[in-house]
């Protein structure tokens, strides 16, 4: 058996054949092409365009040749018969610098704004590098009146920012307990499988509901203090608790009996990952790869954009493009999709060639023999020999992906035209791109799995899947289903967790108190940040368990032979475990419709 499974080995992981090179070529184009454009954007591209406002007479500030000495955006001063100080925000002006007080905090420099029909200048700061916000006790109304004219969703949103920035000492702390919960859970698997599922639920509902209850009675007490936006927050939360409390008591309840197979299943996905620890490190890789290319992505396609031509007056921006600039827009915005989905595959990929390995390896001594490194060798092979079936594979994605952002302009314009008719429809067709996708990345991710095994071309790989699904499909749904249930369980109870901690720190007196530094007006937005953190944290922990566990089910199924199934016992049996489940609910069904038809005779006779 040892030989064997050395000789597959070899043959799976080290004989290799390109696959699919024409994809390859045409990703590799892609690539050139996006690297040609964010040269290009940034070579001719204007960030002033992006943020700058417009003078009265159409000129933005710090773009067009008679005001490029002049970035700041302006309003001048009124005076209203009752003595309020207020701006006119139909006649702003460009300036040079903004009316600052000195040291003495008497003197503004500069003292008169000579493009104003009134010259006398007003104190004021500047915002950025795009406009001046009146500052002075007496400009109370203008000030406000400024900050709704100015203000945009990357203002609102650096603001918010700004302010959970002040809990990131709590949002520290979330990282930390959410990913040692996830190392208590891999350490716990290999013993304790079964018990940990259901303190898991324990933990969860009890996290859930403790932090709803904790939530609600902050609203109560916001709400006696008239905070009602911060009351309605700390509401909103409350409700999402206690509805997450409920779904977790209905898994439970409705999938008890699956609960023997939820452990088989991890405990298998457990050892692969105490033998290969690195491959828990792997989520955070791609994270962090993600966000670094996004970051480079979103910067690209800003500069891009700011290639066109602006028109408008004050924060009223028009946008036109040429054909050819549009055309260049679409095609950076399809081949950054591609590009993105292009990584995930890369990462399922890598992930699938780890655990094949270990499938693979002998068990003749008692303990497999697999390399610590085997997921950086998986990302070594994808991109030497399967790069053209990824680039395939994330292709479809990224066509979806594309297809969906453009429903979605268009809904949300007719969202503005008020035409309910044409954003159901769009609804409807937005609603049905998405379940697609959703079809199509079960499908790519088995394909990659199925790739790393038999180093089969995409198409090819496709077809052994449906034929897996189609031979295998009931007991491979039971096994998924089981190890959905472990995964919603360790979901709940890191993220309640986190949450409940949170919250309780958030609304100390460090974070409440008006007077201290620290203080945070909306605490709810930091308890959300620190709860989708924790979220994200336990999925890199749960996808790897879902990953590995998929793999290992594909192997079993492409392992024809029966070579390896002596050195992968528990999973034979686990397998055999879920077919005899999958005949059992089968003959069930059928018993049922028979005594269905039993009890109605005459409309079974309508029916025939």
């Amino acid at each position: 058996s040892g030989s064997d499974s050395d000789s597959d080995l070899e043959e799976f992981f080290k004989k290799r054949r390109c696959t699919d090179p024409i994809c390859c070529l045409l990703f590799v184009a892609a690539m050139a092409a996006l690297i040609g454009m964010l040269v290009y954007g940034t070579k001719n591209g204007n960030l002033r365009k992006i943020n700058h406002g417009f003078d009265a007479v159409g000129r933005q500030c710090g773009v067009n040749e008679t005001v490029e000495d002049k970035p700041l955006l302006y309003f001048c001063p009124l005076v209203k018969s009752s003595g309020v100080h207020t701006v006119n925000m139909k006649d702003p002006v460009c300036v040079a610098a903004c009316p600052t007080l000195d040291f003495d905090g008497v003197t503004l420099t500069p003292s008169m704004v000579s493009e104003c029909e009134n010259q006398q200048a007003y104190a004021t700061v500047q915002v950025g590098n795009r406009y001046c916000l009146p500052d002075g006790s007496e400009e109370a109304v203008a000030r406000e009146e400024v900050k709704q004219g100015m203000s945009d969703a990357a203002d609102d949103f650096l603001n918010t920012s700004s302010k959970i920035g002040r809990g990131w000492q709590i949002i520290l702390l979330t990282l930390v307990v959410a990913t040692a919960m996830g190392y208590i859970f891999l350490c716990l698997l290999k013993t304790l499988a079964k018990c940990i599922i259901y303190v898991c639920a324990f933990v969860g509902l009890v996290a859930f509901l403790l932090l709803g209850w904790f939530l609600f009675t902050q609203s109560a007490a916001q709400a006696a203090e008239g905070e009602d936006n911060l009351a309605i927050t700390f509401k909103v939360l409350a409700i999402i608790s206690w509805a997450l409390a409920l779904i977790v008591v209905s898994l439970i309840c409705c999938c008890g009996q699956a609960v023997e197979l939820s452990t088989a299943c991890m405990g298998q996905a457990a050892s692969v990952i105490w033998r290969m620890p690195v491959l828990l490190l792997s989520p955070l890789v791609k994270a962090f790869v993600k966000c670094g290319v996004l970051i480079v992505l979103a910067a690209g396609f800003v500069h891009l954009l700011s290639t066109g031509e602006t028109s408008g007056i004050g924060r009223d921006k028009h946008w036109s493009f040429s054909g050819e600039q549009k055309l260049m827009l679409a095609s950076y915005v399809f081949i950054s999709f591609w590009l993105l989905a292009f990584i995930s595959a890369l990462y399922q990929f890598s992930i699938a060639h780890a655990v094949g390995q270990y499938y693979m390896a002998s068990n003749a001594t008692g303990t497999k023999e697999t390399k610590c490194c085997a997921v950086f060798e998986g990302v070594y092979v994808g991109l030497r020999y399967h790069g053209g079936s990824l680039a395939f594979g994330s292709a479809v994605i990224a066509a979806l992906e594309f297809i969906q952002r453009i429903l979605e302009w268009a809904e949300k314009k007719s969202q503005l035209e008020h035409n309910q008719v044409l954003t159901c429809i769009l609804s409807c067709i937005l609603c049905a791109c998405r379940c697609l996708e959703g079809i199509i990345q079960f499908i790519n991710k088995n394909a990659y799995i199925d790739i790393a095994i038999t180093s089969s071309g995409f198409c090819t790989a496709v077809q052994n899947v449906m034929h897996i699904i189609v031979d295998h499909g009931a007991a491979m749904a039971i096994l998924n289903g089981a190890t959905f249930i472990f995964q919603i369980v360790g979901l709940a109870s890191i993220t309640a967790t986190c949450g409940l901690l949170s919250a309780y720190l958030l609304t100390g007196d460090k974070y409440s108190n008006s007077a201290s530094e620290d203080y945070i007006e909306n605490p709810g937005y930091a308890i959300a940040l620190c709860c989708v953190l924790a979220f994200v944290v336990a999925w890199a922990f749960m996808s790897i368990f879902d990953m590995a566990s998929d793999t290992l089910l594909i192997c079993h199924c492409e392992d024809t032979s029966g070579r390896h199934k002596a050195d992968n016992k528990e999973l034979d049996d686990m397998f055999d475990a879920a077919h005899k489940k999958a005949e059992e609910m089968k003959e069930q069904a059928k018993m049922d419709s028979s005594e269905s038809e039993e009890e109605h005779p005459r409309s079974s006779r309508y029916r025939r």
